[in-house]
């Protein structure tokens, strides 16, 4: 449903901004959320896109619609506004969605704006834009309501009422005299106990926090696990330097999703994609086509290397695509199992026993596809040494596919190296290669030296 309604504005947007009709535009505009507003942005043109940004009246909607916006429509976006003006409706953000304004601007532009900020606002950006823009300290908010903890329940209410500066309060926060944080308590605890109850004697002091350095990865992981509305974040002498709201975490879970959907493809998103640059996307795919041409003719010349033994058994040869085909599928299957185990942390709990069901998986899948593979060859050609090759060949091929597919993503994520590109072209290609080598090899075993 809200998927039709967005398709119908869109429509109705977009035939007012290619007529010109500012006025009838800005009265559909104004009855738009802003969410809804960014969502139509980036199904227009960019004359329409500015137009239709031009006909937001309130600058506070103007700078939500701004923060929602990415890549090239906020480039479009900002095309025509003075540096003073995109600084003015920057002011309306809090600091973390400043910052993610201002990452993702040309540098020139980026330094312009911050120029025109308010000094305490510019501080507060830029000490943000110190933090790698992938960790809890590059996603967090930068203010976090705090308490000391020999306040009673009775101040602590005050202080709440008297935050109107705090955008949203999730948690109160409770600091002892050092400013470190020691304990953590609910506005419901705050309401529920005696006012002349001291924070220290109802605060939980067992609080789940992060460093500025953890990965948003490990955040989001941490949010869902403990069931998180808002995850503290620390520095090395544990003073509470911001937090990792539940918003902020579902970004993370679908930039992630993305980028891990993408690396599956073997293509990965630019971190700044130049503007109009059409060769941009094929020069991106390019290495990764390139190693997938590489593995190709690595498997060309294995398949040369056997050339005899193929050319004294022309039946071989009609069973390659199916041994490859099997055994490069049992392999993404697992590493994306492994990928998948990985990102929920569910194998970091169980590693032995995750390896252990895929290898076993393996075994049982390669017994059952080489009784069939191998029946159907012994009743269509005849010959006990084919067939008892490519049942030989897929039991083994799927069982070591099962295996390196399950211990490629391990491997890569202890090396550092983003788990989701295990199930690329270049992990599909290598599975083939293995896949292939078993085959021959195991024909060349059976069938004798008349083949290689």
């Amino acid at each position: 449903m809200a998927d039709t309604l967005l398709g119908q504005r869109v429509d109705a947007i977009r035939r007012l901004a290619r007529r010109g009709h500012a006025a009838p535009l800005g009265k559909v505009v104004a009855k738009a959320r802003p969410e809804d507003i960014a969502a139509v942005i980036g199904h227009l043109t960019a004359p329409e896109q500015r137009l239709v940004f031009s006909t937001i009246k309130q600058d506070a909607v103007a700078a939500d619609v701004l923060s929602r916006v990415h890549g090239e429509d906020l480039l479009h976006l900002i095309t025509d506004l003075a540096p003073e003006r995109v600084a003015t409706l920057l002011g309306y953000l809090p600091g973390d969605d400043q910052t993610d304004v201002i990452e993702r601007l040309p540098e020139e532009t980026r330094e312009a704006v911050l120029a025109r900020m308010k000094r305490d606002e510019r501080e507060e950006v830029e000490e943000l834009l110190g933090y790698a823009p992938d960790t809890a300290g590059g996603i967090m908010s930068p203010t976090a309501f705090t308490l000391r903890e020999n306040i009673t329940c009775r101040d602590a209410i005050a202080a709440v009422q008297a935050a109107s500066d705090q955008e949203l309060i999730y948690y109160a926060y409770v600091e002892n005299e050092e400013g470190q944080l020691v304990g953590v308590t609910s506005l419901r605890n705050l309401l529920t106990h005696p006012p002349s109850t001291k924070l220290s004697d109802i605060m939980s002091s067992d609080v789940i926090a992060v460093r500025t350095e953890t990965d948003q990865e490990e955040v989001a992981r941490i949010a869902g696990r403990y069931d998180l509305l808002a995850v503290p974040v620390v520095d090395d002498q544990r003073h509470l330097v911001g937090i990792v709201t539940v918003d902020d975490v579902i970004d993370v879970i679908r930039e992630e999703a993305a980028e891990d959907m993408l690396l599956m493809a073997g293509v990965r998103e630019p971190e700044e994609e130049p503007a109009g640059s059409r060769l941009w996307g094929p020069a991106r795919r390019l290495p990764w086509l390139l190693v997938t041409l590489a593995g190709g003719l690595g498997i060309s010349e294995l398949i040369h290397h056997f050339d005899p033994l193929l050319k004294s058994d022309l039946v071989l040869a009609g069973f390659i695509p199916i041994v490859m085909g099997m055994e490069g599928n049992v392999g993404i299957q697992s590493a994306t199992v492994t990928v998948r185990g990985i990102a929920t942390g569910r194998i970091d709990s169980a590693l032995g026993k995750a390896v252990g069901q895929e290898v076993f998986n393996g075994v049982v899948l390669g017994m059952v596809f080489a009784l069939i593979i191998g029946g159907y060859s012994y009743v269509r050609f005849q010959d006990s040494r084919v067939s008892l090759s490519v049942a030989i060949a897929v039991v083994t091929g799927m069982t070591s596919a099962s295996l390196v597919g399950t211990l490629v993503p391990l491997t890569l994520r202890r090396l550092g190296v983003d788990p989701a590109i295990a199930t690329g072209p270049f992990v599909t290609t290598a599975m083939d290669g293995l896949g292939l080598t078993i085959y021959l090899t195991t024909a060349f075993l059976l069938l004798g030296s008349t083949g290689a």
